[in-house]
């Protein structure tokens, strides 16, 4: 009954993050089930029942509880029940996960991390079967990018995580750090096309800050690996040269030129933000700002779960912040989001996840949970992560099953045998 049980449970993880660059709601069915299986296997109960003494489990669902404690602190009882409800995998993935421990079939990480990489290429194959026939029909090159490519599944924002990730799962795995499906040489040739795939994906869906987040990604990849000598000089130059042209054939069309463009001036002018512009950056510079103004007013203990919309609407208002106002910006920043709302606490909740991800990273000496850490910090810091059902299955998803299994997803290194001196005569 056991293994059954185990044989489901990793057909619904493998399922729930396939789905996840494809139709996010249909994980809520995956994510139930997992639930049920957790607890039809008795074994786990013993684990569950010293939770309360796991200062792993209790750092990640911290977060989930500032969002209860915040509903005694709201006007909008109906708004924070629907916050409460969004952010629910804060509690639930850390009790899927200690559950999945248990688990003792084979290829369990590979079978993981392999799906979203397959699931990301089912969702390029599907934007691709949308963008080619409206081409043939309109001659505009323009259906290949951004929110015109990616607008069959989700936003292209959104859909970027996944394909960044991926992309990051890929190389960790080519540099023998991460396992995937069959490891071996023959692999190698395969990897470094989907990274290409991958990249040309990453590039049409013209994110800024997915785009940025590559790049360092790699360049960080390029050094670490030729500094250690896994990677010959002889590949990684014409690695690193081939991802050079790639950005620039990308940065030359005119879809993608002209959002960076854009944020470049915007980035400049930050001192200056023009407050009834509609231009991305610029609404998110002034969303920034309207943050830390009632973050000042309301320090302690912010504004409630369900009341955060409601004081940024008021204070664009207040404020003459025409483009915000108009399009109810939200801050698209999770730490000054989670400060709005729960006060300095709620803040420190975040910062709580990250001390502890960073934690085990170094200690496990985890190259893909560094890879993690970084991304997530990186986007905590341009959207609201926590904010949108697209973030947050996947944010507790990954963070809970790399910190709470690192070892499953980590690669050792075999120390080399040494030869014993011969002392016999």
């Amino acid at each position: 009954m056991k293994r059954i049980l185990d044989q489901i449970e990793l057909f619904l993880l493998c399922f729930t993050v396939f789905a996840i660059p494809i139709h996010i709601k249909v994980t809520s069915v995956s994510i139930a089930l997992l639930l049920v299986v957790a607890f039809l296997k008795k074994e786990n109960y013993q684990e569950f029942a010293g939770l309360y003494k796991n200062p792993k489990f209790l750092i990640l669902i911290l977060p989930y509880f500032m969002f209860l404690l915040g509903m005694l602190n709201t006007r909008h009882v109906t708004d924070g029940i629907i916050q409460v409800e969004i952010v629910t995998s804060l509690l639930l993935f850390p009790i899927i996960f200690t559950a999945y421990k248990s688990n003792t079939l084979k290829y369990r990480a590979e079978l993981i991390q392999s799906f979203l990489i397959l699931g990301v290429l089912v969702a390029y194959l599907v934007c691709l079967s949308v963008a080619i026939p409206a081409y043939i029909n309109t001659k505009d090159f323009n259906v290949f990018f951004y929110q015109l490519f990616s607008g069959v599944i989700k936003g292209p924002h959104h859909l970027s995580y996944y394909v960044v990730f991926s992309i990051a799962i890929l190389i960790s795995s080519l540099i023998n750090k991460t396992p995937l499906i069959y490891n071996g040489k023959k692999m190698v040739g395969l990897k470094l096309a989907l990274i290409f795939v991958c990249t040309v994906f990453l590039f049409q869906l013209s994110s800024k800050a997915t785009i940025l987040l590559y790049l360092a990604i790699v360049g960080f990849t390029f050094i670490y690996s030729v500094a250690k000598k896994i990677v010959s000089l002889k590949i990684a130059v014409p690695a690193i040269v081939l991802v050079v042209i790639l950005a620039a054939a990308a940065f030359s069309t005119p879809k993608v030129h002209l959002r960076f463009s854009k944020f470049f001036s915007a980035v400049e002018n930050r001192e200056e933000v023009d407050l009834k512009s509609q231009e991305s950056t610029a609404l998110r510079m002034a969303a920034f700002k309207a943050g830390t103004g009632i973050i000042k007013e309301n320090f302690w203990f912010g504004v409630g779960t369900g009341d955060m919309a409601y004081h940024m609407s008021d204070y664009y208002k207040e404020n003459n912040y025409q483009g915000a106002y108009i399009h109810h910006i939200s801050p698209h920043n999770q730490f000054v989001r989670s400060f709005v709302m729960h006060g300095v606490f709620g803040f420190l909740s975040i910062v709580a996840m990250f001390v502890l991800m960073i934690y085990v990273a170094i200690k496990e000496k985890h190259f893909l949970l560094m890879f993690w850490v970084f991304i997530m910090i990186f986007l905590f810091n341009v959207e609201d992560i926590l904010g949108i059902q697209d973030g947050i299955i996947f944010f507790c998803f990954y963070t809970s099953y790399l910190v709470l299994n690192p070892k499953e997803t980590l690669i050792r290194q075999k120390p080399q045998s040494v030869e014993k001196p011969d002392i016999s005569s």
